[in-house]
């Protein structure tokens, strides 16, 4: 009932009881609301019905845009007549419309009507929609946060919702799974976002460095992998093993070095550096004369290594051979090797 009618009948009413109080001797005479405010009220019944009706129609064409508007016409029409909200709430769920049933009721809570009967059809559409269900692996220790919006499917169409989390960052201190869970109020909808906290892996390897660079952002590392033997015994033995040693005048094994180099491949291996990988080159290759030998490790940057990866990837004799150190497929230790 709008503001304008509610007031006559406000009126009308004060009338009553002050003619009670004047006029308590007549107990015969009766207060009547007048024949045009009647016929207002029955007006606006009939529109706001017609309304209803009309949009009921255009849910059975599928014509939901159109259905909307009918039953916002029906609602401005009387914005504190709870029934009103109900019905087209009732309406909505017996088209299975569950996401414009869910609004309906949100526009009654805007609207201030009935709102803690409101708050509980709220909550129990809210619990007839699917639950946003994600998952995602991580490695243990990782620094994650759960995402500000997710996608879903509202009345038919996609789109991004914004989501309040119990707790938006992830503790991926123990390996495990854990349930993270959120909610939309918007749009009602629950979303459970499911993590696997994996074990890390740590690998390391040793090859020729074939190449060093920069794609969509994001820096590579190109190995011709190979097996590394260092120290004379065992260098010597991998190499009788390959048939290669050298015999000398008394018909002994040896080597002129304490190094073999297997390589039984030539296929190339792409490792991602970590972008706050650590370098470490040779002195001889940094040519620093204040070390004692010119094997001696010292730390670099990165900028340093891509000038040794330069100066040596055209000359066979002197190409970089590096050992990788490697966590969960991403290298973060470049470690030149020193080769006598």
């Amino acid at each position: 009932m709008n503001k304008k009618l509610f007031s006559k009948i406000i009126i009308i009413s004060i009338i009553t009881v002050s003619s009670t109080f004047v006029s308590c001797q007549n107990t015969s005479k009766k207060i009547t609301i007048s024949e045009d405010t009647q016929n207002e009220i029955s007006t606006e019944e009939n529109e706001v019905n017609e309304a209803i009706k009309t949009g009921e129609k255009y849910l059975t064409k599928n014509n939901f845009n159109e259905a909307k508007e009918y039953f916002n016409k029906a609602i401005s029409l009387d914005k504190s007549n709870k029934d009103i909200y109900l019905k087209i709430k009732d309406i909505y769920l017996s088209f299975n419309r569950f996401d414009d049933a869910y609004f309906i009721i949100k526009t009654a809570l805007t609207n201030n009507i009935d709102i803690e009967n409101m708050k509980l059809i709220l909550k129990d559409i809210s619990s007839k929609f699917e639950s946003i269900n994600m998952n995602l692996s991580i490695y243990q220790d990782t620094s994650y946060t759960l995402p500000n919006e997710v996608k879903a499917v509202i009345s038919g169409e996609s789109i991004s919702i914004p989501v309040t989390w119990d707790n938006q960052v992830v503790d991926s201190s123990t390996v495990g799974r854990l349930i993270y869970e959120g909610f939309n109020e918007d749009y009602g909808r629950k979303v459970k976002m499911e993590i696997t906290v994996m074990e890390n892996v740590y690998d390391k390897q040793i090859g020729w460095v074939k190449d060093f660079y920069m794609d969509n952002g994001k820096l590579y590392i190109d190995l011709d992998l190979i097996e590394f033997y260092f120290g004379r015994e065992e260098a010597l033995r991998e190499a009788i093993k390959d048939g290669k040693a050298g015999i000398d005048e008394n018909g002994e094994y040896f080597l002129p070095a304490p190094v073999w180099i297997r390589n039984n491949s030539a296929a190339i291996t792409k490792y991602q550096i970590d972008n706050n990988c650590m370098y470490s080159l040779c002195s001889a290759t940094l040519k620093l004369d204040n070390y004692e030998t010119s094997g001696t490790l010292v730390n670099s940057s990165y900028d340093n290594f891509l000038k040794a990866f330069n100066d040596t990837k055209n000359n066979n004799a002197r190409i970089l051979l590096v050992w990788v150190d490697i966590k969960n497929g991403s290298v973060y230790k470049i470690s030149e090797q020193y080769l006598p």
